[in-house]
């Protein structure tokens, strides 16, 4: 997966001025459940968790020259693979899917209501919509 190509895409289409910096992290699922425990008091593992460093206010009024740290995602490869297992897709795919998703959450997305939520996996999808090379063996 190209984490450049994804990120930059979805940034690109939120039309966010200036330098974005994330950071990534790829875990199993032992690393990904301790911290769900500790950050948001569940003890289970999940598919994909998100630390924002900003607003999504900070980020609209973040000068053009400024590098804007928008945040943490972290991935379970263990779910990821799981869960490109029963989708019928490519772990690539999968884990694109995961990183889109986490990132709209670092912007502010939420998926509280069944309307929300159906927008993030619109928008998901139309992120890595045509990545074929999603798709490919390593």
């Amino acid at each position: 997966m190209e984490i450049e190509r994804i990120a930059g895409k979805l940034l690109e289409r939120e039309n966010l001025p200036g330098e974005i910096e994330i950071s990534v992290l790829f875990t199993d699922n032992e690393g990904i459940r301790q911290l769900n425990r500790e950050y948001r008091g569940i003890d289970t593992p999940t598919d994909v968790l998100s630390f924002p460093l900003s607003t999504p206010e900070e980020l609209v009024q973040a000068p053009e020259e400024t590098e804007v740290l928008l945040g943490d995602v972290v991935i379970s490869v263990e779910t990821a693979r799981e869960q490109a297992r029963q989708q019928g897709h490519s772990i690539k795919r999968e884990s694109a899917l995961l990183l889109t998703h986490g990132l709209l959450h670092l912007l502010g997305y939420d998926h509280g209501s069944e309307e929300e939520r159906e927008r993030m996996r619109q928008m998901e999808s139309e992120v890595v919509a045509g990545a074929a090379y999603l798709d490919r063996a390593p």
